[in-house]
């Protein structure tokens, strides 16, 4: 039941984005030191009205901010806001008593440098809308300007809103896969209930010039193609299967190929692991033979194909391989010098217990989760690994997650 609205203060600031009050209350589009009115159901707050501003908020860049569930946190100045995204690896790590690790300056990304996005489209009674979905909720937010993604992608929203108007049966809902690359825009929709039949292929193959993308899947089939959507990694074009992993921002992207290049160490022989289709591969490559272990069956082929074509690198090997279920062996482990990982939000548990107990004398470890990456980094320590520096990446600007690259040796 919703509570009647009381005036609160605002001490602190979750992992989640939102103000904390003394009582163990939280409220969204908080900072600390903001006096605010709310409603509270259970824990959760809504906010009613700013009384007076903590010294840590700012306006927000975007129109949509507050309404939109992309982005978080845009009303944190720039110092706070850096300070909270590094504060949740610190905590993280001091939850597993890591320490004695030096942690570098914050990499931070632009505006408008966002090359993925996954929108939602829906035909209402109003009309087409193309968006975002609010927070916590299914409803969509029509939105006709985002601060975050790149402005390829910004351009294309309201053209989106036009094609897709006769394709959507009323009130049904689609999610839309925008992808940047080298060769224009790829793009994916997904249709639930939608029959792909010729004629209906045959129309929405018209979207593909109609858009002027590179390429789009309905559905998980191909349905037309202008150019082979690619990205160029450590000099190599890697034609991109549709829906694979990508990190989101190029200039991130190249932060840490270059950390993890330098943690490598120009090691003769370099095991990528978890490689996807070859970001860190390609780089790494350059200086120390690399075998690639990844287990998603399109990205490890387009990755193998990629490195037929690399020249002036070291040799490279691609092995495709459950890294879950199938972890590489300690033994098997120490016919590499250093070790790169970069596994999904679930981490590398398995892997990490392996890793431990091998000689391997250096690893550069990516991730997307400071609590899993915690866990992990705790499993090395006890290994006898040393977490040397860790280098903050904010890769998804003003959302709630950071990333991270760490080096560690024995």
């Amino acid at each position: 039941m919703t509570s009647q609205p009381r005036e609160v203060e605002i001490f602190a600031l979750g992992h989640q984005g939102d103000g904390e009050t003394a009582d163990g209350h939280y409220i969204p589009y908080t900072v600390p030191g903001d006096r605010v009115r709310a409603t509270f159901d259970g824990i959760r707050g809504h906010l009613l009205e700013v009384v007076s501003p903590g010294p840590a908020r700012v306006a927000a860049p975007c129109k949509h901010f507050g309404t939109c569930g992309g982005c978080a946190v845009q009303h944190l100045s720039e110092d706070f806001y850096r300070h909270w995204k590094v504060g949740q690896i610190r905590d993280a790590l001091t939850q597993r008593n890591v320490t004695g690790y030096e942690m570098k300056p914050i990499v931070s990304v632009a505006p408008h440098s966002r090359r993925r996005a996954t929108l939602s489209a829906k035909l209402t009674r109003d009309g087409m809308v193309v968006g975002f979905q609010e927070r916590g909720s299914n409803f969509i937010v029509d939105i006709h300007e985002c601060q975050v993604i790149d402005r390829r992608l910004e351009a294309l929203i309201p053209k989106l809103r036009e094609a897709l108007a006769g394709e959507l049966p009323r009130s049904a809902q689609c999610e839309i896969g925008l992808t940047a690359t080298d060769t224009g825009i790829d793009m994916t929709l997904t249709l639930p209930g939608v029959e792909m039949d010729a004629p209906h292929r045959s129309r929405l193959a018209k979207l593909v010039a109609q858009l002027h993308v590179a390429r789009l899947v309905v559905n998980g089939e191909l349905v037309a193609q202008t150019s082979p959507p690619s990205l160029r990694w450590g000099g190599v074009h890697v034609a991109i299967p549709a829906g694979a992993f990508l990190q989101a921002v190029p200039a991130a992207e190249q932060a840490m190929q270059m950390l993890a290049v330098q943690g490598a160490a120009n090691a003769r022989k370099v095991a990528d692991l978890f490689a996807g289709c070859g970001t860190f591969t390609f780089p790494l490559a350059k200086a120390s033979a690399v075998t690639a272990f990844e287990g998603d069956a399109d990205a490890a082929d387009a990755l193998k194909e990629a490195a037929r074509h690399a020249l002036a690198m070291k040799p490279i090997v691609v092995e495709r391989r459950d890294l879950f279920r199938r972890p590489l062996l300690s033994t098997e482990l120490e016919a590499f010098d250093s070790i790169v990982l970069n596994p999904p939000r679930a981490g590398a548990k398995a892997q990490c217990e392996q890793l431990a107990h091998a000689k391997v004398k250096r690893a550069v470890m990516v991730s997307c989760s400071p609590a899993t990456f915690a866990r992990d980094a705790r499993t090395l320590i006890d290994g006898g690994f040393k977490l040397c520096e860790v280098t903050p990446i904010d890769q998804f600007l003003w959302a709630t997650h950071v990333e991270l690259v760490a080096r560690f040796e024995r």
